[in-house]
């Protein structure tokens, strides 16, 4: 299946910066378009008010209703020289008296202010005429001085001028902005790619990195300062892989060497028993040695998968409440016929109580018990202690014994590790033993620690969390 290219990262900021740009002009340039026909408008209505005002002035100084239908020129003086103006005078039963500009066609009903007063906003309109030309109107009452009658007076100015310049000047803003955004789009588009070349570099770095060569890491100092936490991050990524690709090897060619060595017993032993007719006790004698291979090679096969489910998580836990005083008696009489055997003694001090699964716990704590076993001399004896310690309860078996090399410790805890590099115990031991007790530790949210006492015993503890209250 072929994957979509990826979208660029200097392309996406660059349009987003596009985006930003026209989102701005087009603020500004509303609010400026806002502002103009705000403006044309207040300029418009003082026009029309001045004219209002003129005209119920000159109505107010006619004898008649008559008079004016038979001599408007007084009106029609008052409007000369104003070509986008329009001018209605209308008696009060709207009988038409006066007609400034009849051929723009007629206007919608209009409210009428009283004579006592100036048109207020709302009474100022955007209106179009019948023949569709665009005004701004209002209307009034006018009222005869001498005679008391009322007149209808309209006053409407053609705002065609107005609306072209606006939309003239709509057009240059979205031009503008526009042609403002695609600039800010290229100059975006430049300087990201000029500021994000650290990245390539980075990238460039990255790509010389292989499984032979994980310990060369990023340089941090030609990295910019908000993409070092990040170089930081990776290198040390870098360092677990190779830390655990390290591990890995050793853990192979360790893996390869326990198992060779009873693969090779049974190989050797099957084909000298082969080598010439045997007696019906021998071959039994060769089976019984061949079992013991076998049972060996069963035991770290179980203890490899124990390991791989525990490191995924795959080890279903039922937590108990367990005394810790039976468990370690449980554990010491188990251990009771090879402790004899060897002259060594087990003694118990416990008295607290852990949450643990109790199969989990017994083959950490059986674990510990047949190390210590194994390494303590004869006469010698073997402690198991329980006892809570703040937020903890701590298991420990100490036993006295060769010290453990300082620089053997950090490496105990892995898998097929053994402080005699010769592996002489490899008989009876897999070196999974403490491995097994650190991922059993895990699953429980504790840890597993080892010290030397100051009366030179070796003592491993365990550190259960207790349970929340």
């Amino acid at each position: 299946m072929k994957l979509a290219a990826p979208r660029s990262l200097t392309v996406r900021l660059a349009l987003l910066f596009a985006l930003a740009t026209l989102l701005t002009f087009a603020l500004v340039g509303g609010y400026l378009y806002y502002s103009l026909a705000r403006q044309l408008e207040n300029h418009d209505d003082q026009e029309l008010l001045g004219k209002v005002t003129l005209m119920r002035h000159l109505v107010g100084k006619a004898a008649s209703v008559q008079s004016i239908r038979q001599d408007p020129h007084m009106f029609m003086d008052a409007g000369l020289g104003h070509d986008d103006l329009l001018l209605i005078l209308r008696s009060a039963d709207g009988t038409p008296l006066l007609d400034t500009r009849p051929g723009v066609g007629s206007l919608p009903a209009l409210p009428l202010t009283s004579a006592d007063r100036l048109p207020d906003r709302e009474s100022r309109l955007n209106l179009r005429t019948s023949t569709g030309l665009p005004v701004r109107a209002t209307a009034l009452w006018a009222r005869i001085d001498n005679s008391g009658e009322l007149v209808q007076v309209i006053v409407a100015h053609n705002t065609s001028d107005s609306l072209a310049m606006l939309a003239s000047y709509r057009n240059q803003i979205l031009g503008a902005a526009l042609a403002g955004a695609a600039f800010a789009a290229l100059l975006g588009y430049v300087l990201l790619r000029r500021g994000l070349q650290p990245t390539r570099l980075i990238a460039l770095q990255a790509h010389l990195i292989t499984a032979q060569r994980l310990d060369r890491g990023l340089d941090v100092t030609s990295a910019p300062y908000e993409l070092q936490q990040l170089v930081v991050a990776f290198n040390e990524m870098l360092d677990r892989l190779h830390d655990s690709f390290q591990r890995l090897s050793q853990f192979s060619a360790d893996l390869a060497h326990d198992l060779r060595t009873p693969i090779n017993n049974l190989m050797v032993q099957t084909q000298v028993a082969l080598g010439q007719p045997r007696s019906s006790e021998e071959y039994q004698g060769l089976l019984e040695s061949n079992v013991e291979e076998y049972e060996r090679l069963a035991r770290m096969l179980d203890n490899m998968l124990f390991l791989a489910r525990a490191d995924h998580a795959h080890v279903a836990l039922s937590f108990e409440e367990l005394d810790c005083h039976l468990e370690l008696q449980r554990i010491a009489d188990y251990f009771e016929g090879v402790a004899a055997d060897t002259g060594v003694r087990l003694s118990i001090d416990a008295s607290a109580r852990v949450r643990a699964d109790p199969i989990l716990l017994r083959r950490a704590i059986s674990n510990l018990v047949a190390n210590a076993i194994r390494y303590t001399a004869s006469g010698q004896t073997v402690l198991l202690q329980a006892q809570h310690a703040g937020s903890v309860t701590v298991i420990s078996v100490s036993n006295p014994g060769p010290p453990i090399a300082d620089a053997a410790i950090p490496w105990l805890f892995d898998r097929f590790y053994r402080v005699d590099p010769a592996r002489s115990d490899s008989a009876s031991s897999t070196g999974l033993g403490l491995a097994i007790v650190q991922s059993i530790m895990k699953l429980h949210g504790g840890q597993v620690d080892l010290i030397r006492s100051t009366d030179q015993l070796t003592v491993f503890s365990l550190r259960f969390p207790n349970a929340q209250e």
